[in-house]
């Protein structure tokens, strides 16, 4: 489970990051991958993981083009930009998923506190990022500098509930990693 947790954790830090030298160098399809990987460890003991499982695995594929595209440029072209939001509702949606898996896991060994703390993350996560889609999905119809501020605050709301949702992964992984191993046979 600690080892399933931990690739689920780098898996998410290589979609969230973006480091474009030429090629981006941590990888969303690599990060796609991990995830499927730590969500196959967990499929047996908590069966849904199999949707999480899925949405990594059209991630992976459908992620392949961002690996050499810089899609953090300012001039992109109608087909990119909408690849780009595209990825964007993907990275929305297996965040879903893994939330709906660690709820699960939570059930099984966590204390109430933590199975709160995942609840008021995962509130927090969804209104953030439909909020940062709803304003990307007008910033293209007014002039710069018309929603700029409110462009600027999604965009760090973005980040810090994506570090925020990080930061949960890594305290499931230490809450008890004995007990996990011996719950779920991993």
């Amino acid at each position: 489970m600690n080892k399933a947790l931990r690739q689920i954790f780098w898996g998410y830090v290589f979609i969230f990051f973006r480091i474009h030298i030429g090629f981006d160098v941590l990888a969303d399809p690599i990060g796609y991958f991990l995830i499927l990987s730590g969500c196959s460890k967990l499929v047996e003991a908590y069966p849904v993981a199999k949707k999480a499982m899925i949405v990594a695995m059209i991630g992976a594929i459908v992620s392949l083009p961002s690996v050499f595209v810089n899609l953090s440029e300012i001039p992109l072209t109608f087909g990119w930009s909408t690849y780009s939001s595209f990825l964007l509702v993907l990275k929305m949606v297996m965040g879903y998923y893994l939330f709906i898996v660690l709820k699960d896991v939570t059930k099984v060994f966590g204390g109430r506190a933590l199975h709160q703390r995942i609840e008021n993350t995962f509130k927090f996560y969804v209104a953030i990022h439909l909020f940062a889609l709803a304003i990307q999905s007008f910033f293209m119809n007014v002039p710069e500098d018309g929603w700029a501020a409110l462009s600027l605050l999604s965009l760090i709301g973005v980040l810090v509930i994506d570090i925020l949702f990080l930061l949960l992964i890594g305290a499931i992984r230490r809450v008890s990693p004995e007990q996990l191993r011996v719950d779920t046979f991993i």
